[in-house]
């Protein structure tokens, strides 16, 4: 990438512009008679269409900002980023963006593309359009197309979130309604949040980097808390080391195989409340339970409770958890988030069929160069860069993969270089054993009889939509449909819990009548797409809950109960 300055200058019209210089070129980054002028014309070109989602490459000099909020305030989303660090803004367009509903600008630098993509979740159904600002292509080609890579970043990863939620959408029910016969009574993660303030943590994953680490942890362990994400803990037990604590988060059937099933370990586990039930039922030590906040059935047995972020990754999970703790320093070993010599996991670690290479990436390594990671675990690079970013004025955080990827706030460090010595592990508390209890059956029956009454409920008002006409429909349709909706969601389970896993479908209903749908002015063909659309939704969810209450092991449960 060629150098570069950014200067400032004057229009005509007595405005302050920005002027782009490199290698003998002059690039005024706005028009120089008249910048009002320049951006009423190009968003009146550009804009046809207000009920799109709308990406502004390039800010110039604060003009297009003035101007999307004075005259397209109902677009539901702009998101403006500025390649350019030098290019600064001034008061009164900082103070519009700030009362703007709809406006979110962002430096290229600050910016991670899950940053993006969660803007993009609250607007499902709604299509994207991408502005650059004027004279901006005409600067190094580089910063624009570094920019269009991080958006086309931001609609992988929504791909992929939109992917792990259809892959779990059945789990995430009903493991948390197996697992209610241990959680129920199982003592909360939250009579221990910030009982560790000044102490120092280990964070061991299964990255092949952990067995480079092995004589660390057992040289720290009786000075540092040693915390193990469950698909390393085989790999530690192989080692003599017994860790503080084991935390697993995931639904699957498959992370039970290949990480716990057969294990003899009696130490602590922390279970986040969607686990595989089968892990929970063949732990036989004391445990502790971690609400998701995707999880709506717990949820609603335990309102009280601190409900804690939902990743995918176990890691991050563990990582959020031990700065809720109150740590003070955290190191983390095994954590590679990179294929090194075409491994993803450590020796000793059982490897299950979901491991694979995907379309390969290179990413910045902690030793200064590069390394081949994969589309999933780039998406947990970045969502680790975005947690970091939140915690990192709170507790230091190191990473002892010298080849692994590179996450933000976390440098690499040379293991010889820990002190800990200084640290003391003397946080006195006490975990219950993790038994089953006659209360939490109870309580699973109840909510699986609950999911009959909504199937029923479900088919009752699926039957009333397939009586609204085929090729006409009209507003009071509409208006038995939504009536038909709000019955429904005033069910809990529906609202706290079923939607979540139909979001896509949902959030694309709810946008469409947000920004699509005008009762007085709506024609009869948006009519019929909003009967369909609904209908579909209602046809899902009857379909969904089918899928749950015949599932074996909740048949098998309740059939007992």
């Amino acid at each position: 990438m060629s150098m570069y300055e950014i200067t400032s200058g004057t229009a005509d019209d007595g405005s302050q512009i920005y002027i782009y210089k490199s290698e003998g070129i002059n690039l005024p980054l706005n028009s120089k008679i008249s910048p009002k002028r320049e951006i009423a014309k190009l968003l009146k070109k550009e804009i046809s269409e207000k009920n799109k989602i709308t990406f502004v490459i390039g800010i110039g000099n604060g003009e297009i900002i003035e101007a999307l909020h004075a005259d397209y305030q109902d677009i539901p989303k702009v998101i403006i980023i500025e390649p350019f660090n030098e290019v600064v803004l001034n008061e009164s367009t900082l103070n519009t963006i700030k009362i703007s509903k709809n406006i979110e600008f962002y430096y290229f630098r600050d910016l991670l593309p899950i940053m993006i993509t969660t803007i993009i979740e609250q607007f499902r159904g709604l299509s994207s359009q991408i502005i650059i600002h004027p004279k901006y292509d005409q600067t190094e080609s580089q910063f624009i197309n570094d920019t269009l890579k991080l958006i086309e970043k931001s609609l992988s990863l929504y791909v992929i979130n939109n992917n792990t939620v259809n892959f779990f959408k059945k789990n995430w029910i009903i493991e948390p309604i197996l697992n209610v016969v241990y959680t129920y009574e199982m003592d909360p993660i939250d009579k221990l949040l910030r009982e560790f303030r000044g102490k120092g943590a280990i964070l061991v994953s299964s990255g092949p980097s952990l067995t480079d680490n092995i004589d660390l942890i057992k040289k720290t362990k009786d000075h540092m808390y040693v915390f193990c994400v469950g698909s390393a803990l085989r790999a530690l037990l192989k080692y003599d080391i017994h860790p503080d604590f084991v935390v697993s988060i995931d639904a699957s059937l498959t992370n039970y195989e290949a990480h716990f099933k057969g294990l003899n370990y009696e130490g602590i586990a922390i279970f986040d409340t969607m686990t595989h039930h089968l892990i929970l039922e063949n732990h036989q030590g004391p445990a502790l339970k971690m609400l998701s906040e995707m999880d709506g059935i717990t949820g609603s047995l335990f309102p009280e409770m601190t409900r804690f972020i939902s990743v995918a990754s176990v890691a991050i999970s563990t990582l959020n958890l031990i700065y809720q703790l109150g740590f003070e320093e955290v190191y983390l070993v095994g954590q590679d988030l990179s294929f090194i010599d075409k491994k993803y996991y450590a020796e000793g670690i059982t490897i299950h069929e979901g491991v694979r290479i995907e379309e390969e990436l290179w990413v910045d390594s902690n030793d200064g160069g590069k390394v081949l990671t994969s589309e999933t675990l780039y998406a947990q690079i970045d969502s680790f860069n975005q947690l970091t970013n939140l915690i990192k004025d709170h507790i230091k955080m190191y990473n002892l993969s010298k080849k692994g990827a590179k996450i933000n706030h976390v440098p690499y460090i040379n293991a010889e270089k820990i002190d800990y010595h200084r640290f003391v592990k003397d946080v006195d508390f006490s975990v219950n054993q993790n038994i089953k209890n006659n209360k939490g059956k109870e309580k699973a029956i109840e909510v699986i009889k609950n999911l009959y009454q909504i199937l029923d409920l479900v088919k009752v008002e699926e039957r009333k939509m397939k009586k609204i006409r085929e090729n006409v429909v009209n507003i009071s349709d509409i208006r038995t449909l939504l009536k038909s909706v709000k019955k429904l969601r005033k069910e809990p389970l529906v609202e706290g819990s079923l939607l979540n896993q139909l979001i896509d479908d949902v959030q694309r209903i709810s946008n469409h009548f947000e920004y699509n749908y005008n009762e007085t002015q709506t024609t009869n063909d948006q009519r019929k797409e909003m009967r369909d659309s609904i209908h579909v939704l209602f046809i899902k969810l009857k379909k969904y809950l089918e899928l749950l209450l015949n599932d074996e092991e909740i048949q098998k449960f309740y059939s007992k109960g």
